[in-house]
């Protein structure tokens, strides 16, 4: 979620006057618009920091309609003054509007990226950086939304860029849509009103356009749509046809206009309230807080000041309006790369972040944005003589005050301060220092114990799992915390894209020797590939060969599943992928199925059951693919998933340590696996279930490594190495020694 702030170099009310051609009048300063920039960007700063409220992510849409009646008016003012509109000072303006701040942005981040996060996800923000520098970060991170691999990785640092390329891709294409419009619109003898007024109804049409692709894009692709240029244009355009109808606007009279402010007001809170993460959107539920955005605009358009408006117009909201851009760059990184130093729950990580978010905001405002954003940078000597003439000399100039000054050594003696405590904090925990002395298991330790030894295996990893624990400083591990990435998963999964397999592809993921006397068939979804290295581990030794049928987002049990989101297409071909399943499953007649899927498949069940509901109908779905599967093999044996853990990137911080990252299989988790369990009890020997809790926790406290080895890269799929160790544990459990 973001926010785009669009101060312009005047913000400046359209002129009635001006926009139907006659002669200027004075321009008018929007103060209301300044605090209504404060309150979306305080939401959203809000939203991302605390998790409230629900809505909080719709300051995006109020700055998207003030960004559009602002950059219109002003364009439509350009055409009034001088029968045209200029592209090259268009541009000019917006790029020394933009740029400075939003680069300066992204290199800090990228270069504290480098410093303080693992080296996988400090490339990752690199290229995030790239895309944003680029006014592409909204497609670069809805298409990586839809990547099954990126589902639980870590927020990037800039993602709040899309918002600011969502713009600038409007308003690539916008100002020529202008251009054509004055051009066909002036061919015939229209007046200069009529002609304004066609641009206002062509303006209308051209949103109510893209509002319906909005609903279409939303319905059909949620995820795409949140991001998307198309889907969000209409909240621009809904701007743009403010000022395009200021004419008729300003002619509201003036008992009605705090009505309708404060009507706009109360919108824009109620859809704080009403709307959250799952509501359908930006269509049609962004409706709520742009009607709001209009409302509180159009109620200031043709006025001098808005009356009876405190919320907006009072100094402390006009100046974090006017600072917005440089809050809404500076917060979202401070968020992310503060959390990882101090835990998001830490008494410092709070106030730190404020403190810093604003500091830095008011610095790059008072020092790059501002000072640039009224220079004559870019301009040709032309425009510079205009603007000398337009302008008073002080309000060309850009000179620091002292307060700047006073306001840049509070921001460096901030830095300097949190960089001290954070070199300080740092020295307790980096690596190598206090290196825990604990005695741990190793994977070649467990995996060279005897078959013929029941209680030694497990014995072994559960002491391993105790020292884990107990440990009280991050170990080195392999791989490297800071190495752990998509790459980190099973090389079949990873490596060989066996993740889906289908007919086209089938016969390039059976592993082991094909000549093998046994075959065993894995079936399920990521969970179960993520197996796959402990399958294999334990298999192959023993004569088998392993052919993958998996596919992504279809879980093992034949079961109707809906769309993890709009954008996921597998749910629709999952219940064909079941049946082609069973009959590959008859056709190898494997002697061992092996099954597995996400515990939090059972979340988004075809049939919208929740609860006990959902718990009983897994449970008969799993009783009844087992049953299925008699005839077609020898044994099934189910794999429980293991139990969900805290991410890595969101626990592991410079300050933390291995307690931090210590987690528990959730109630959820635990009633799934007990569905399971009971649906494999009632087949007898043809089915075994394994439990694999046992292999990960001791007393339900389940640590984040085990063997010097981290178990997840995000969260719930294993780390390659951490599922090879667990091969010896899976052949004891699926072939315990006679005693």
């Amino acid at each position: 979620m973001s926010v785009q702030s669009t101060l312009e170099h005047q913000q400046r009310a359209p002129d009635p006057a001006a926009t139907t051609g006659g002669k200027s009048a004075t321009r008018i300063f929007r103060g209301d618009i300044e605090g209504l920039r404060a309150i979306a960007v305080i939401v959203v700063i809000f939203d991302h920091l605390f998790g409230w409220p629900s809505g909080g992510f719709i300051g995006v849409d109020v700055f998207f309609v003030i960004s559009g009646f602002l950059i219109t008016s002003l364009l439509l003012k350009e055409h009034s003054r001088n029968g045209r509109i200029s592209l090259v000072d268009f541009y000019r303006r917006r790029i020394r509007r933009i740029l400075p701040v939003s680069l300066l942005v992204l290199v800090v981040t990228v270069a504290a990226g480098y410093l303080l996060l693992p080296s996988a996800r400090a490339l990752s923000t690199l290229w995030d950086g790239i895309y944003s520098a680029l006014f592409v970060a909204n497609w670069h991170f809805a298409f990586a939304g839809t990547d099954y691999l990126q589902a639980t990785n870590a927020i990037s640092p800039l993602q709040h860029y899309w918002s600011l390329a969502v713009e600038e891709q409007f308003y690539f294409v916008w100002p020529f849509l202008l251009i054509v419009i004055f051009a066909l619109a002036g061919r015939g003898t229209l007046t200069a009103r009529a002609l304004v007024a066609t641009v206002a109804v062509t303006t209308g049409v051209i949103t109510l356009g893209f509002l319906a692709w909005s609903f279409f894009e939303t319905s059909t692709s949620s995820a795409i749509a949140y991001f998307s240029t198309g889907a969000r244009a209409w909240e621009l355009g809904i701007g743009a046809l403010l000022a395009a109808s200021a004419p008729g606007i300003a002619k509201l009279p003036a008992s009605l206009r705090p009505v309708l402010a404060w009507l706009g007001l109360v919108l824009i809170v109620a859809s704080l309230v009403l709307i959250s993460r799952d509501s359908m959107f930006p269509a049609p539920w962004g409706l709520l807080p742009v009607a709001g955005a209009a409302l509180v605009i159009a109620a200031g358009i043709g006025q001098p000041a808005q009356r009876l408006l405190f919320p907006l117009t009072n100094p402390v909201s006009r100046y974090i309006g006017k600072i917005s851009y440089s809050l809404y760059l500076w917060h979202f990184p401070v968020v992310i790369l503060l959390a990882t130093i101090f835990a998001t729950d830490s008494p410092l990580y709070l106030p730190l972040a404020l403190v810093l978010m604003v500091a830095l905001s008011v610095f790059s405002f008072h020092f790059v944005e501002d000072p640039v954003r009224r220079s004559l940078w870019l301009e040709t000597s032309q425009t510079r003589n205009r603007e000398r003439m337009l302008h008073s000399a002080p309000e060309q100039r850009s000179r620091i005050s002292p307060a700047h000054a006073w306001i840049g050594a509070l921001v460096v003696v901030t830095l300097v301060i949190v960089s001290v405590s954070f070199a300080a904090l740092n020295a307790r925990t980096s690596p190598g220092t206090t290196v825990d002395t604990a005695p741990l298991g190793t994977g070649a330790a467990l995996g060279a114990q005897s078959p013929g030894a029941p209680a030694g295996l497990l014995a072994t990893r559960q002491a391993a799992v105790t020292a884990a624990l107990a440990s009280t400083a991050w170990p080195d591990t392999i791989p490297a915390f800071d190495a752990l990435g998509d790459n980190s998963g099973a090389p079949e999964w990873v490596d060989d894209n066996c993740l889906s397999v289908g007919e086209k592809n089938v016969a390039g993921c059976r592993y082991g020797d094909p000549a093998a006397a046994k075959t065993a068939v894995l079936i399920g979804d990521s969970m179960a590939i993520s197996y796959m290295p402990a399958i294999r581990t334990a298999l192959e030794p023993l004569g088998y060969n392993v052919q993958s049928l998996t596919m992504f987002s279809c879980p093992a049990v034949n079961i109707s599943v809906a769309p993890k989101n709009a954008s996921d297409a597998s749910a629709a071909k999952c219940d064909a992928h079941h049946a082609w399943v069973y009959d590959e499953v008859a056709r190898l007649h494997p002697d061992l199925v092996v099954m597995s899927s996400l515990a939090g498949s059972i979340v988004r069940l075809a049939s919208g059951n929740e609860g006990a509901a959902a718990l009983a109908e897994w449970q008969t779905a799993t009783a009844d693919t087992i049953t299925a599967l008699r005839g077609s093999t020898e044994r099934v044996a189910v794999l429980s998933p293991p139990p969900a853990s805290t991410a890595l990137a969101e626990c592991k911080t410079l300050t933390s340590a291995p307690a931090d990252c210590i987690y528990s299989p959730s109630s959820l988790y635990q009633k799934v696996v007990a569905s399971e369990q009971d649906a494999v009890g009632q087949l007898g020997d043809f089915a075994q279930y394994v439990n694999v809790v046992p292999w990960l926790c001791v007393d339900d406290s389940c640590p984040a490594f085990i063997d010097n080895t981290p178990l997840f890269f995000d969260g719930q799929h294993f780390v390659r190495e951490a599922s090879a160790q667990l091969g010896p544990l899976l052949a004891e459990a699926l072939f315990p020694p006679a005693v």
